[in-house]
């Protein structure tokens, strides 16, 4: 269940698919909470965004992805109800029960509920 809204700002919205070429700008480094994350451009498409350090694969300045991810975020309120799919470097990839809408949550907004 979520305990605190979040906000989505998708100005840098990255979407790759598995074996796709990005280029590495910066490693994350602040909140320990947020480490692991590499802020990318992807060659064919050069859209931008965070991606979890453990999706890539570094050969030379480029990286491999290693599997299909979206940076896509999830718009949500206190209140609503969560389905985690993974989680990955302090956020939880979700489908709100809601809406069936798909996308991250940081896991500092959400406790567990047993139903």
């Amino acid at each position: 269940m979520i305990i605190k809204n979040h906000i989505v700002n998708q100005a840098n919205l990255i979407e790759v698919k598995k074996n796709d070429r990005v280029l590495r700008l910066e490693e994350y480094i602040g909140n320990p909470v947020w480490q692991n994350w590499v802020y990318c451009i992807a060659r064919d498409t050069l859209k931008e965004g965070w991606i979890p350090r453990e999706y890539l694969r570094d050969v030379d300045e480029e990286s491999i992805v290693l599997e299909d991810y979206s940076s896509r975020e999830l718009e949500i309120t206190v209140g609503e109800v969560v389905q985690v799919k993974k989680t990955v470097n302090s956020w939880a990839y979700c489908i709100s029960e809601r809406t069936t809408a798909e996308g991250w949550v940081p896991l500092d907004h959400m406790e567990k509920i047993n139903r």
